[in-house]
């Protein structure tokens, strides 16, 4: 097989962000607070969310041009305007997000490797880790959960193929 050219693989991770930078990001919003209140619910209501409550997380994926801002309430996330400021930052690019959230890659590891950073009150950033690191996958709605298996399968072949890092 050729090798891809550089410039192929910059122009395909340009075209792979267009949704973030065409999708309203009220309609993002919309989309963010069902999934996360869904995928979350339990946690959410076992108060295991409480050490979140009133603070602000953005959610940055980097090569995908997303920047999402989000409040965490007693019982709910609600994303907010991205004007504020967050009380931490978890950034990465796409794929190593979805590594994580189908557990293909250990999260300490991810972290430590600094493929997601977390920025500002790295307390809360570790807490929400450790969350995330706990839930069982199960747990999530299964349209969710088969749309990321999806997702993360379209990923390691294009990886397979050099057409991502």
């Amino acid at each position: 097989m050729l090798p891809i050219p550089e410039s192929f693989k910059l122009v395909a991770k340009k075209i792979v962000g267009i949704p973030a930078r065409l999708i309203p990001y009220s309609a993002q919003k919309r989309a963010l607070s069902i999934v996360l209140n869904q995928a979350f619910r339990e946690p959410l209501e076992q108060g295991e969310l409480e050490f979140l409550e009133g603070s602000i997380v953005r959610i940055k994926v980097t090569d995908l041009q997303i920047d999402w801002l989000i409040r965490v309430g007693k019982d709910e996330f609600e994303p907010i305007d991205r004007q504020r400021v967050g009380d931490v930052c978890i950034s990465g690019e796409g794929p190593d997000f979805l590594l994580l959230a189908t557990r293909q890659a250990d999260p300490d590891t991810l972290f430590f490797q600094r493929k997601i950073r977390i920025e500002g009150d790295t307390e809360l950033g570790l807490g929400i880790k450790n969350t995330m690191d706990s839930m069982d996958w199960d747990d999530l709605p299964t349209p969710l959960r088969k749309l990321l298996q999806g997702v993360s399968l379209m990923i390691a072949r294009l990886r397979k193929r050099e057409f991502l890092a």
